[in-house]
């Protein structure tokens, strides 16, 4: 990807719709997570303690099934995180929009990673695991978007011009 180093106009242009496929992937991969999640009731606080607890003590989630959810998860926000962080300088946005939506990117991220390990950890709070999945489903959706749509001449492009 020549244009995250040389985000000229001409490579930018090339380099549109290659990107905006991979963020139309994304998009896909972020609504697959959230349909999985929706189908086996987990958006549901009661059912995500069932799911994750048991229904009696020593009947919950296997820990390893935690430690294959959190890679699983690393591996969709970590691929998404690293190329929406590579794409946002190259986006007509404002550096302050640019400055927020990474951040609220990975925080999302991280407390959707998290969440299952404190629900088992506390015991409880299915809430939590419900308000990190839609966190993630709101959040990672509106920055793949924005960068879809306003993957252009970017700042990068438009402080060297302002430079020279």
């Amino acid at each position: 990807m020549k244009v995250l180093v040389d985000p000229s106009a001409t490579r930018v242009a090339r380099a549109r719709p290659p990107v905006r496929a991979f963020l139309g992937f994304a998009l896909l991969a972020v609504a697959a997570l959230l349909l999985q999640r929706a189908s086996g009731g987990l958006l549901a606080p009661s059912e995500v303690e069932l799911h994750y607890l048991g229904a009696a003590p020593g009947e919950g989630l296997p820990r390893a099934a935690l430690w294959e959810e959190l890679h699983a998860g690393a591996f969709l926000h970590g691929f998404v995180l690293f190329m929406l962080g590579a794409l946002l300088p190259l986006c007509r946005l404002r550096p302050a929009a640019r400055s927020a939506l990474f951040p609220a990117s990975v925080v999302a991220a991280l407390a959707d990673l998290a969440a299952p390990f404190l629900v088992v950890g506390f015991g409880g709070g299915g809430a939590l695991r419900v308000a990190t999945t839609v966190l993630v489903g709101v959040v990672l959706p509106a920055t793949i978007v924005t960068v879809f749509a306003t993957l252009g001449p970017g700042a990068a492009a438009t402080e060297e011009r302002a430079d020279g």
